[in-house]
């Protein structure tokens, strides 16, 4: 017998989907699932942004209504009269240093003794916020570990299932 003669055929394994072919019917997570996760991911991209890019701390200020004419802090030394503080709603609606944070401290300057508002962060929102980011991040960490351990059993399955049918019919 020559070594062609003795060639048989072997009928190959089917391939296994993994990675971005994958139906998200399979993975055994319903489509709404992912909808509502799409948009808290989109609600986390936008939120933070409303936080975290609020301008610099004291970038608005009374003396901006004047053109021109520059803050005295931003020019000399000058000392909180004030501490930090939530701005009320007529301070909000009206004075630029609280639109951008929601909070404003009263400084005074020290060479020209001019009094002047300037725009602030508060150290228990900050805290506040990111506690609250961190909260989310990890219940997002633990939810897609939990679908990426659901999806591997459901591939494994598959494999599992495809190689013993090809047992079988052997």
């Amino acid at each position: 017998m020559s070594a062609r003669s003795r060639v048989t055929a072997y009928r190959p394994l089917k391939q296994v989907e993994f990675g971005c072919g994958a139906n998200t019917k399979d993975m055994g997570v319903p489509t709404v699932v992912w909808a509502k996760l799409s948009a808290c991911m989109v609600l986390l991209a936008v939120v933070p942004d409303r936080v975290c890019c609020a301008a610099v701390p004291g970038q608005h200020n009374s003396s901006e209504l004047v053109p021109g004419v520059s803050p005295c802090w931003q020019m000399e030394e000058f000392k909180v009269q004030e501490e930090c503080s939530p701005c009320n709603t007529i301070q909000s609606k009206w004075w630029a240093a609280c639109g951008s944070t929601g909070y404003i401290e009263k400084i005074v300057c020290v060479k020209s003794n001019k009094t002047d508002y300037k725009s602030c962060h508060s150290a228990v929102r900050e805290e506040s916020l990111f506690w609250r980011f961190e909260a989310v991040m990890m219940s997002l960490t633990v939810l897609f570990v939990l679908v990426v351990i659901k999806r591997q059993r459901v591939l494994d399955r598959r494999a599992s299932e495809r190689v013993r049918k090809q047992i079988e019919s052997s």
